[in-house]
């Protein structure tokens, strides 16, 4: 009898992936229309999502346990459009750095309400505050690992790779935290000037 155990086990997935999309998607309408997430209750999240309050906790303690996930989800995307970069970061040329960059802030454009539930959130809830260190620090970890290939291949300066990993990687967070999210869009080029301008004077040896 062939077995039905995985492809049930897949369904349970898809659907549980599906469900945090929903939610995910709905606080960030809710939060974007200017509510705020601290006053939203449980109630009102499942109905904008289109689930039943009990369903909410079937797959989710608390609030908490849901902004947590968000972060997962959003600092994920974050690690992702970075990708490019820190896998090529010793030859990818200011181009590349500007591409990355440019990617970074498209995702603090496209996320603004999830950046400003997550942040708002870590303020008071520790878990989720030691969930955002956590996957920050995993960001600052990938960083360091592209500036010691670039010093490796003698194509970035002498900085202290951990130090300069840690300020970099928290200066494009604060830029698009402060200087991105809920900001004019107008001004979304300039920023990524800066960004890149910094970030490539600190590293880099050769001439843009």
């Amino acid at each position: 009898m062939p077995s039905v155990t995985r492809p049930a086990a897949g369904k349970r997935q898809d659907r549980r992936e599906e469900l945090e999309r929903r939610l995910f998607a709905a606080t960030e309408q809710l939060v974007g229309e200017g509510a705020s997430f601290t006053e939203l209750s449980v109630e009102r999240l499942a109905v904008a999502a289109g689930i039943s309050r009990s369903t909410f906790y079937v797959h989710f303690e608390d609030k908490g346990d849901l902004v947590r996930r968000l972060a997962t989800t959003v600092l994920s995307e974050l690690r992702d459009v970075a990708g490019a970069w820190w896998e090529t970061a010793e030859h990818a040329g200011r181009a590349g750095l500007t591409a990355a960059v440019t990617a970074i802030v498209d995702v603090y454009r496209r996320r603004a309400a999830a950046f400003t539930i997550i942040t708002e959130t870590a303020a008071y809830d520790p878990a989720v505050a030691g969930e955002l260190r956590t996957l920050m620090q995993s960001i600052i970890d990938t960083t360091r690992e592209a500036i010691e290939r670039g010093q490796v291949a003698e194509v970035m300066r002498p900085v202290v790779p951990a130090e300069t990993a840690a300020v970099l990687t928290w200066m494009v967070e604060r830029a698009g935290y402060q200087l991105v999210r809920g900001a004019d869009p107008a001004r979304d080029a300039t920023v990524i000037d800066v960004l890149t301008d910094i970030i490539w004077t600190t590293l880099y040896t050769t001439s843009p």
